[in-house]
């Protein structure tokens, strides 16, 4: 039990990284000893200091480099207690598994394995092979690990997720009581033409250039065209149009402000910036507003359902932790 505990741990680590960085590295003897003893025991499994460590060196490494004293060992202990508890809960789940003599098909298994190689090492098993070899693991035994990490979430499926049912009733009364979180800035629907010098090399014929595209456009011809033909900005081969974006977090501060003071349908002058000249048209405006319901139905509804399912694998785990022996030992320090 505590060699498959162990490598479930690691494999999880090999799953979550890549490449591995195993949670030694770094560190001397020593430091791999002070780590090292039971942090709980969960029915036959032991969980150790060093399988949460492992866990945890990605967390650590940001802490550390965030925070110092007091506030670093205060997050490091929070990081410690998450994943420790994040532990236990999967070794409950997976007897709780056992306990119902359920069994994942191989070819599921198989299946998986080739998902994780190609999102985690582009479809190269060598390089799998190669982080395996760093956590002294074989190929079977981070299979085994991948078994039992689908024992989780068809458990979790099975027991939680599937009666987890999110009412349009209730979407609906989530909206009218929080409609300040679905608030869309304002925004402007822009086209501009960019008269750049890779577009007219010579300084006086560019600004010329320009001139001569604003009093066009204001006469009646198509903006559009004209950024088409004349433009060398990255959207000239959609009619310079930028789309409906809020100037002050998508344009150059100097764009902004022009755009801002250019009337709806009007055509701004020559804006300078560096050695390119900017012309922008205003094709339309749109107020600050909360977005439409159906726009948002779905991030509420997902929003909805994974608090929901949350808090019903919280309670689905607390009735196996009734029925389990679980110990948690807690450590002087990390």
């Amino acid at each position: 039990m505590r060699m498959m505990a162990r490598l479930w741990v690691v494999a999880v680590a090999v799953l979550t990284v890549a490449p591995v960085a195993r949670a030694a590295e770094g560190t001397n003897e020593t430091e791999r000893m002070r780590v090292d003893g039971v942090a709980a025991y969960v029915n036959e499994h032991v969980i150790t200091l060093s399988d949460v460590m492992v866990l945890i060196e990605p967390v650590r490494r940001q802490l550390v480099a965030k925070y110092k004293g007091t506030a670093l060992q205060t997050r490091l202990r929070e990081a410690f207690d998450t994943t420790l508890q994040t532990l236990v809960d999967r070794f409950l789940v997976l007897d709780a598994y056992e306990a119902q003599g359920g069994r994942i098909p191989d070819w599921v298994i198989d299946q998986r394995a080739d998902e994780m190689i190609k999102e985690l090492f582009k479809g190269d098993r060598a390089a799998l092979m190669r982080a395996l070899a760093q956590e002294q693991m074989t190929f079977d035994e981070w299979r085994e690990t991948i078994e039992r990490q689908l024992i989780v979430q068809s458990m979790r499926n099975a027991n939680v997720d599937q009666y987890v049912q999110i009412t349009p009733g209730r979407v609906r009364r989530y909206y009218d009581a929080h409609s300040d979180e679905f608030q869309q800035p304002a925004r402007m629907h822009l086209r501009m033409v960019v008269l750049s010098p890779e577009k007219v090399a010579d300084h006086t014929q560019r600004k010329q250039r320009a001139d001569e595209l604003v009093r066009q456009a204001r006469e009646g011809a198509d903006f559009g065209g004209l950024a088409t033909q004349f433009s060398g900005g990255s959207h000239a081969e959609a009619g310079g149009d930028w789309g409906w974006i809020d100037p002050a977090r998508e344009l150059r501060s100097e764009l902004a402000r022009v755009a801002e003071a250019t009337e709806t349908g009007q055509v701004s002058e020559p804006v300078k910036i560096a050695e390119s000249f900017y012309i922008i048209k205003v094709e339309g405006r749109r107020e600050a507003a909360a977005a439409p319901f159906d726009d948002v139905y779905t991030q509420i509804e997902r929003s909805l359902r994974h608090k929901e399912i949350q808090s019903a694998y919280k309670i689905w785990l607390a009735r196996l932790k009734r029925d389990a022996f679980v110990k948690i030992i807690s450590p002087e320090s990390l």
